[in-house]
């Protein structure tokens, strides 16, 4: 237990060091397992609140134009059961994230050249996560049982309230979510001490892969939401 206790506290202090050791240990069910419970306690905590905007987003949607007056009404309702569900769905996802997220941190790494196998990456993606998915998704949460809102902002969207979440500026700017940048840094120090590679190679290859990432999702949120009408 101390030393579980003093792998998350070393991913916090000395993430190159932590995140490297885990990496060449193959250690990743213990943060796996931290990662995943609290991405579905939090879920649990919040689901009231996002059940109830995610309603509101609906019935101010063209999807509202699809649904029945009956179905509108019961949006934001919920049972104990579906409250669980989504609480275990959001856990499911989260470890899908993490396994297609290590995926491509590896395959960057190994197309540009850097020793060592996937579960050596998925190892130090699910130590890094504890940054973002549980310091991150912790923090997130809290804010959105005080303000009773899921629209909480830890990035560069802070800085610019008046943008619609459902504009492109906004889903850009969403991209560069502090806990999220924290998490990359993480990784990319403790790749480099992991593979014995340059600080400057590893963040260039992380840099590249964020921008993968964060233009995949820029796509996908964007089309999406024009597709539900919103």
């Amino acid at each position: 237990m101390n030393g579980f206790i003093n792998n998350v506290i070393g991913v916090i202090t000395s993430p190159a060091s932590a995140v490297a050791k885990a990496m060449a240990e193959k250690r990743w069910p213990a943060a796996l397992v931290l990662v995943l419970l609290v991405t579905a306690i939090c879920t649990y905590v919040t689901y009231p609140v996002t059940k109830v905007e995610q309603a509101k987003f609906i019935r101010d949607s063209e999807m509202a134009e699809k649904l029945s007056d009956q179905q509108l009404a019961d949006l934001d309702k919920f049972t104990p059961t579906q409250r669980a569900s989504g609480a275990v769905f959001s856990a499911v996802f989260a470890a899908l994230v993490l396994v297609v997220g290590a995926f491509f941190v590896y395959l960057f790494f190994k197309v540009g050249g850097v020793e060592g196998l996937y579960v050596n990456y998925f190892s130090g993606v699910a130590q890094a996560s504890v940054l973002d998915m549980v310091l991150g998704g912790i923090l997130k949460s809290t804010l959105v049982m005080l303000k009773k809102t899921m629209m909480v902002h830890t990035g560069l969207t802070m800085f610019f309230p008046g943008l619609d979440f459902r504009s492109l500026n906004f889903i850009l700017l969403s991209q560069f979510d502090f806990f999220s940048l924290w998490y990359l840094t993480a990784l990319a120090l403790g790749i480099a001490a992991f593979a014995k590679i340059s600080l400057k190679k590893s963040l260039v290859i992380t840099g590249m892969y964020f921008l993968f990432k964060s233009l995949v999702l820029v796509a996908v949120s964007f089309f999406t939401m024009k597709m539900m009408g919103m």
